[in-house]
C-alpha cells in the first residue's frame, strides 16, 4: 500500500514537472497583429507554472491529511466534543459532521493560502492587482463561510447512503438537481453582492447604443449592470450570470474606463449572444448531467480507493467521517479528468457568442482589437500551448478569435440576419 501511494504521488509530481518545462521553455508562437512584450511572456509562464503547481499542491494537501492520520484524529475529536460514539449502522450526527468539516476545511484553507498569496503577489508584481492583503483575507474568509452549507449536502449524502448503499449516488443526484438550479438563481442576488457592488449602467450614449443593440436582438427588459471590479484588479471583462428572472449582463467598470465605445459594444454584444442563445441554461443542464455521471463514477472509484488505503489512513468504512478527505481527493481527480470535455463545450459556446456579436454589430475590426488588447494590455497568452488550451482553455485562443473576427462576414453573402 505504501509503495502504491508513493508511486501515485511520484507519478502526479512527474506529470507536473514534465509539463512545466514544456510550458516554460517552449518559445511562444508569434501571432500576426500581436505585439507581446517580454514582460507579458514572463507573466504568462509564471502563471502557467503556478497553475500546474497548484494542481499538485491541492492533491498533495488532501493526501497528507490522510497519510498522517490527521483525518482520523479530527474524527475522534469531533465525536469527543459532541459526546457521541461512532455508530457504523447510522449516519454520523449532524453536529459531529459539522465540527469535522469546519476543522478540516480550516486546516485545508491554511494549506491553500500560500498558493493564493503567490497568485496575488504575481498580479501585484505585474501591476494588475489593486486589492490589499486585508481585502484579500476578507474575500478568502467570506468564501470559506459560504462553503459551510456544504455540510448539509454531505449529511444528506450520508443519509441516502445508509438508506440505499447501492444507489445512493442516484438519490443524491436527484436531490442535487434542484439545488444546482436554485444556486444559479440566487447567486446573482445574494452571493455576488457580498463581494462586489452593482449599479445600473448610467444613461448616456453608450447605454442608448446598448439598448439599440438589445432591441435589434429582440431582447426585452435585459438587466445590464456595472460591477466595481476596479477595487481588485485592472483586468477588463464582462459576463452573463443567473437564470430565469435573475439573468443579467454584467460589465466591469474597468472595461468602461479602458475600452473605446466600439469595443465595449462588441463585448456587450458577445454577452447578448450568451443571453439570447440561453448558454447559461445549456451550461446549467450540462452541469446537472455531469453531476450524475460524476457521482456514478465516484460510487465505483471511491470504494476501490478505500480498499487499498482505508486501514493505512485509519478509515473504518466509506461512511466514516475520516473518509471525507479521501472522497474529496477522489472527486478532485475526477474533476481534473473531465475538464477537457467541459471546456470543449465552453469554447464552443464562446465561439457561438463571438459569431452572434459580429452578426449583430458588424464590428469585425473592433472585435479583433478587443482581443488584441487582452493580449497586449492584460497579458493573456494569445496562443497557449496546445495541451493547456485543450485541457484548461475555456475560450478559443485569442489568435484564433482575431482571425475569426477579421474573416467572418456572412452578411456579405446575403445572410443579413444577425442570428
Amino acid at each position: 500500500m505504501r509503495q502504491a501511494a508513493r508511486t501515485a504521488c511520484i507519478a502526479l509530481l512527474g506529470l507536473v514537472l514534465l509539463a512545466v518545462p514544456i510550458v516554460l521553455l517552449a518559445a511562444p508562437t508569434p501571432a500576426v497583429a500581436f505585439h507581446i512584450p517580454q514582460r507579458a511572456i514572463t507573466y504568462q509562464r509564471l502563471g502557467y507554472a503556478l497553475g500546474f503547481f497548484g494542481i499538485f499542491w491541492h492533491g498533495l494537501g488532501l493526501w497528507l491529511i490522510l497519510h498522517f492520520g490527521i483525518a482520523a484524529q479530527l474524527r475522534c475529536l469531533a465525536y469527543r466534543l459532541t459526546t457521541r460514539q461512532p455508530n457504523s449502522e447510522k449516519p454520523p450526527p449532524l453536529r459531529a459532521l459539522a465540527l469535522f468539516y469546519v476543522a478540516f476545511s480550516l486546516l485545508f484553507l491554511l494549506w491553500q493560502m500560500p498558493l493564493g498569496m503567490a497568485g496575488l503577489l504575481l498580479e501585484k508584481q505585474f501591476g494588475f492587482a489593486r486589492e490589499g492583503w486585508g481585502r484579500w483575507l476578507e474575500d478568502t474568509a467570506l468564501s470559506w463561510v459560504l462553503s459551510l452549507p456544504l455540510i448539509l449536502v454531505l449529511w444528506l449524502g450520508y443519509v441516502v447512503y445508509f438508506r440505499s448503499p447501492q444507489r445512493w449516488w442516484l438519490w443524491l443526484w436527484a436531490a442535487l438537481t434542484p439545488l444546482i438550479l436554485f444556486n444559479n438563481v440566487i447567486q446573482p442576488i445574494f452571493i455576488a453582492p457580498l463581494f462586489n457592488r452593482y449599479r445600473p449602467l448610467p444613461p448616456g450614449p453608450l447605454r442608448q447604443a446598448i439598448e439599440n443593440l438589445a432591441a435589434k436582438a429582440h431582447i426585452r427588459h435585459a438587466v445590464i449592470l456595472v460591477e466595481n471590479t476596479s477595487r481588485r484588479t485592472t483586468h477588463v471583462n464582462a459576463y452573463v450570470t443567473g437564470i430565469g428572472p435573475t439573468t443579467r449582463i454584467v460589465i466591469d467598470d474597468t472595461a468602461l474606463k479602458t475600452l473605446p465605445p466600439d469595443q465595449l459594444l462588441v463585448m456587450v454584444a458577445h454577452e447578448m449572444g450568451h443571453y439570447v442563445e440561453k448558454h447559461v441554461w445549456i451550461i446549467t443542464l450540462s452541469n446537472i448531467l455531469g453531476a450524475g455521471v460524476l457521482l456514478w463514477v465516484l460510487s465505483k472509484a471511491f470504494p476501490t480507493l478505500l480498499q487499498r488505503f482505508a486501514r493505512k489512513w485509519g478509515i473504518e468504512s466509506p461512511a466514516d467521517l475520516a473518509a471525507l478527505p479521501a472522497l474529496f481527493l477522489c472527486l478532485y481527480v475526477l474533476l481534473q479528468i473531465q475538464m477537457p470535455l467541459a471546456n470543449l463545450e465552453s469554447r464552443y459556446l464562446e465561439h457561438r457568442a463571438d459569431a452572434f456579436a459580429l452578426r449583430l454589430t458588424h464590428l469585425n475590426r473592433a472585435m479583433a482589437q478587443l482581443f488584441i488588447g487582452f493580449a497586449e494590455r492584460d497579458y493573456e497568452d494569445p496562443n497557449p500551448p496546445a495541451l493547456i488550451q485543450w485541457w484548461y482553455g475555456t475560450h478559443p485562443s485569442l489568435r484564433s478569435r482575431v482571425q475569426f473576427a477579421l474573416s467572418y462576414h456572412p452578411w456579405r453573402h446575403g445572410a443579413a440576419r444577425y442570428r
